[in-house]
């Protein structure tokens, strides 16, 4: 299997500093995105050491390991990233209460494995239908889950920004992550809520088929939507194509 990655990151319209933060380790199939937060320059370091934390690890991954021992040190990094940027955050007055999301994707043979914390999404396009792989961990993602509100209310909720669930809110934090099986042609989109706050996932898929192979101009192009849409938060996109 080969697997092509690129990161894309955008300030947007309306913020001063990018607390977004992206990687990959093409090596180890690796693609991570984290949405940081906590003012200042708190939500760059968290969302940084995030990135930092995870991508270390997977740089000495070894190479015989099967989706269960990927799955585990995929959640043993997040969790010390969790640890790491609480302490932090404790450990400095400027720094309290930052914290940041985290999306990531590893790839290997004929599986991927898939970790998320927060309301970062990982999408997943085969033979041309787009579906939501990821949990939100927020308020209104409860409500969706429990088919209590619309996805178009969903978007424009009040409250839509309130998250159940972040690494370096608390010592210790669940992690969600699981495995499935990939075949040629499959298109991983990992995001920001700068991108999917202001673009629906009609339009996600529609930006998705319009480029087709060409990574650069469809996160160019998902960009530009969500900036055409008003750009009010970071806007951050991995992309994983399955070759």
């Amino acid at each position: 299997m080969v697997v092509r990655m690129i990161t894309a990151t955008d300030v947007g319209l309306q913020r001063k500093n990018n607390e977004d933060s992206c990687a990959t380790v093409d090596a180890s199939g690796l693609c991570v995105v984290a949405d940081g937060m906590g003012g200042h320059l708190g939500g760059e370091i968290a969302s940084g050491l995030a990135i930092e934390t995870v991508t270390e690890a997977f740089k000495s991954r070894p190479k015989e390991y099967d989706e269960r021992k990927d799955a585990e040190l995929l959640t043993k990094c997040i969790k010390n990233a969790n640890k790491e940027i609480y302490r932090r955050g404790n450990a400095d007055p400027a720094l309290k209460n930052m914290g940041t999301t985290i999306v990531a994707v590893a790839f290997a043979r004929d599986y991927v494995v898939l970790a998320n914390v927060g309301d970062s999404r990982i999408y997943r396009m085969r033979d041309g239908a787009l579906a939501q792989v990821s949990e939100d961990h927020s308020w209104v993602g409860e409500l969706r889950k429990k088919n209590l509100i619309s996805e178009e209310d969903a978007r424009s909720h009040p409250l839509k920004n309130i998250i159940t669930r972040a690494l370096g809110m608390e010592p210790g934090v669940e992690v969600d992550v699981k495995w499935e099986k990939v075949k040629s042609g499959d298109l991983y989109l990992l995001c920001s809520d700068g991108l999917t706050d202001l673009v629906t996932d009609g339009e996600i898929q529609r930006v998705m088929l319009k480029h087709g192979g060409n990574l650069e101009a469809m996160a160019a192009d998902l960009i530009e939507q969500a900036n055409s849409g008003g750009g009010t938060d970071n806007i951050t996109v991995g992309l994983c194509l399955v070759e």
